[in-house]
């Protein structure tokens, strides 16, 4: 009889294969961004995509971004270009250089993000801009969403595939726990970085992820609430198609830019 998996147990190539494989198609000889704070997520992230990349003839260029919000930010991705470097993965660092604001940081920051990572693929021709959101990270936006009284689409959380017009978001690592990542980088010798804003209880994912730690101790695991959030990701998906399917009955355009929807069909 086969021994059972160790749910901590580091993610191998192998493991990592079937989690590309789930958010494909990729190009023969796949051209990847990644973003990379310099966490244990994105760090493990980005050692994993880059042997997927190699041996498939593409390659990765991991992006890291340097909002300025803290003083140890611009050391912290100079260290983690030494690192990368060592392994021979290419390494940018996008800075913003504008304003800052007083308020709503994390959700600005997250925009800023985005912006220049997906404005660097699409100049450099990279189809696929790799992020490390995790299976906590799921359970807490599920948390935060529900606490707003979020429908399906709230609920379903954070898509594993997402078309942008100027790069394909994926998330491989949704189904997998931060110390599986964490362990991954142990068992390769890589340092990671802890980010202290990860722990500023000013933050409302900072509450979520003190709310998730809770639920588990009452029994109520990460995998659980991630679980919940993908089963509402694939109702999203089926009432999506039946909107479609409807649209494509009812709905004519015009050439002049506007559209008919028969009445007849949607009584």
């Amino acid at each position: 009889m086969n021994a059972p998996l160790n749910e901590n147990a580091s993610v191998s190539n192998k493991d990592f294969e079937s989690m590309m494989a789930a958010v494909a198609p990729f190009e023969a000889s796949p051209r990847l961004a990644v973003a990379v704070s310099g966490g244990g997520d994105s760090m493990a992230l980005c050692l994993l995509a880059d042997a997927w990349a190699r041996a498939r003839g593409g390659s990765v260029s991991a992006l890291t971004v340097d909002h300025g919000l803290r003083p140890e930010s611009s050391k912290e991705a100079a260290q983690v270009g030494r690192w990368l470097a060592q392994r021979r993965i290419e390494h940018h660092i996008l800075s913003w250089p504008g304003a800052k604001p007083a308020t709503g940081v994390q959700a600005w920051a997250r925009g800023v993000r985005y912006g220049l990572m997906t404005s660097w693929a699409a100049e450099a021709g990279a189809l696929h801009l790799l992020l490390a959101h995790n299976m906590e990270d799921q359970a807490e936006t599920f948390l935060m969403r529900l606490a707003h009284g979020s429908g399906v689409d709230g609920l379903s959380s954070m898509s594993a595939v997402v078309e942008t017009p100027s790069a394909r978001l994926a998330r491989p690592l949704l189904g997998v726990s931060g110390e599986r990542l964490r362990n991954t980088l142990r068992e390769q010798g890589q340092d990671w970085i802890e980010d202290a804003s990860n722990r500023n209880p000013r933050f409302a994912r900072t509450k979520a992820r003190a709310a998730v730690k809770r639920l588990a101790g009452k029994g109520i695991a990460p995998e659980r609430l991630a679980a919940a959030a993908r089963r509402l990701g694939q109702a999203r998906l089926i009432m999506e198609a039946a909107v479609s399917a409807l649209l494509a009955r009812c709905c004519a355009f015009h050439p002049a830019g506007h559209a008919y929807l028969d009445a007849a069909i949607l009584t």
